[in-house]
């Protein structure tokens, strides 16, 4: 059981956060004040998991409907989680947690949860930032948009975020905006070795993966970047395609988006789809969306950052596409 008895301030997602433990990736924040969201620890996750699974009704899903209010879900080794309504995160934390797993999953599942209570919209991706604009790197899991990010920051980018984003809607604006989430990506032990970074010197993202936080030098300030563009990865069919950067029409890019909404069990128990929809239906009408076609391979990511920073694509036109 992880030592929670001191608390820790933090922004994230635009969002004053007070936590009851360590979390590493989150931004410290420069002061307290009043929590926008509050991640607590003591027994009341687990009563309410348990209550939840043993009603009628609960099936055999992976999230439940609180008797109290709001949804549960419980990861094995881990700890059992109760997100009540958008500004409460209540955790047990299983005996045998370390903080980094513990933190895992809290600013995955739990704080994405919690953003989806506040009405957002929240994607699987990474995120960059350059002066005022924001892009969105999507891609199913192993696709490389953590790797791909930290190439990025290395060649002019600043980092906003490592595998979620919650887009928040400004009244008047044509797209929303992102604010910073983290301050490093989490790498593959290969993706380490590709860009020369001993793993010796970085914190394990926890104990059950050969994964590590990188922390990034160039970390965008905490202020709203407005999205300009969406970069969705996708694997080209031989290892010797040259990677292809070509813009997909809004009905394609819609549908493209909606694959990428994070955790969509926990939309569907929340009956929010029909609100997802619409808020991806006005960011594709007001973002470009790129498909990129690439080999998956350390080796050509230095052609894959030369094409995403000259916008030279591979197309028939010739046409550059700029992206920021």
């Amino acid at each position: 059981m992880p030592d929670c008895e001191n608390g820790h301030w933090y922004r994230c997602h635009g969002l004053l956060v007070w936590s009851a433990f360590a979390i590493p990736q989150m931004l410290a924040a420069a002061s307290p004040g009043t929590a926008d969201i509050r991640i607590e620890t003591g027994p009341e996750a687990a009563r309410t998991v348990a209550l939840a699974r043993a009603q009628p009704d609960a099936g055999q899903g992976v999230v439940w409907q609180s008797p109290q209010g709001g949804l549960c879900f419980s990861v094995a080794d881990v700890g059992d989680f109760w997100i009540p309504h958008g500004h409460t995160i209540n955790i047990t934390p299983h005996s045998a947690v370390d903080i980094p797993t513990l933190a895992l999953f809290t600013m995955g599942s739990a704080l994405g949860l919690a953003l989806l209570f506040q009405d957002t919209l929240v994607l699987h991706c990474a995120s960059l930032a350059i002066d005022q604009s924001s892009i969105l790197v999507l891609g199913a899991s192993g696709a490389g948009k953590s790797t791909l990010a930290q190439h990025l920051s290395m060649n002019g980018y600043h980092a906003l975020g490592d595998d979620t984003c919650a887009l928040w809607r400004v009244a008047g604006a044509s797209a929303p905006v992102i604010y910073p989430s983290g301050t490093a990506f989490k790498l593959w032990r290969n993706a380490l070795d590709a860009v020369g970074i001993d793993p010796a010197g970085h914190q394990s993202v926890g104990q059950r993966l050969d994964k590590y936080f990188v922390a990034n030098a160039r970390a965008a300030d905490d202020r709203p970047h407005t999205v300009s563009r969406i970069v969705v990865l996708e694997k080209s069919d031989g290892k010797n395609c040259k990677p292809v950067l070509e813009p997909l029409d809004k009905l394609d890019a819609m549908q493209t988006v909606t694959e990428y909404v994070y955790r969509p069990q926990f939309v569907g128990a929340l009956g929010l789809w029909e609100g997802q929809f619409s808020q991806i239906s006005k960011l594709v009408a007001g973002t470009e969306v790129l498909r990129l076609t690439r080999p998956w391979g350390h080796e050509f990511m230095p052609e894959v950052v030369d094409l995403l920073k000259t916008g030279q694509s591979n197309m028939d036109s010739r046409e550059p596409i700029k992206l920021l």
